[in-house]
């Protein structure tokens, strides 16, 4: 009987250790958990971003630190004067701190630097890199009134070329094209496609009032 009633409070006590170890977790307890958080986040000394959302969770002791949005985030990228330069809309985000990367998942809605505005599932950005990845469902309206469909799109903010290997379907200017692999410059809005399947003439006066 001693033995039996050892060997219940060692498992008990082995239990609770376990449950307790469980709790503290920092793999899957935040650190600092926010609620309706409107905040500036700073980096090297110089304001980055503002960000709002319903739940922001930091696991700063976790193996790998980030942060996470699961009730959606809406992220504005700032400028000297805290002018918005970009903004990020979408239904849940994480950002893993040390390599610095953003990803957004569920009704992502972008707004460039360039004024052109972007719908995809899917989208990573790398600050190091200043690379933003659009994946899924790509979906472009340009500023000249360009309408772009493509299933993943890379875009360097530093050097303002958008670029991709998937299909892409680009109508504007009277026409359509279709192809394969292509680049753009925000510069001189002008796109090259590198294996073009078809090049069709649209016919505006058929939706111009008569």
């Amino acid at each position: 009987m001693l033995l039996m009633a050892a060997w219940g409070m060692a498992s008990c006590s082995e239990e609770k250790l376990q449950k307790a170890a469980t709790e503290h977790d920092p793999e899957k307890v935040p650190t600092m958990v926010t609620h309706d958080a409107h905040t500036i986040v700073s980096d090297s000394g110089r304001t980055r971003y503002r960000i709002n959302t319903k739940l922001w969770n930091i696991y700063s002791e976790a193996r790998v630190p980030h942060w996470t949005f699961p009730n959606g985030l809406v992220a504005d990228e700032l400028d000297e004067k805290f002018n918005n330069k970009a903004s990020l809309i979408c239904d849940s985000g994480y950002y893993d701190i040390q390599k610095r990367m953003w990803s957004a998942v569920g009704n992502v809605r972008l707004t460039m630097r360039s004024g052109d505005r972007i719908l995809c599932d899917r989208m990573y950005y790398d600050e190091k890199t200043t690379v933003v990845n659009c994946m899924d469902n790509v979906r472009i309206t340009r500023t000249s009134g360009d309408k772009i469909e493509t299933n993943q799109m890379f875009y360097n903010t530093r050097t303002r070329r958008t670029y991709g290997d998937t299909f892409i379907h680009i109508e504007g200017s009277g026409r359509v094209i279709e192809g394969y692999g292509y680049e753009y410059w925000d510069d001189s809005q002008r796109y090259v496609v590198r294996r073009v399947q078809g090049i069709f003439p649209i016919d505006d006066r058929r939706f111009r009032p008569h």
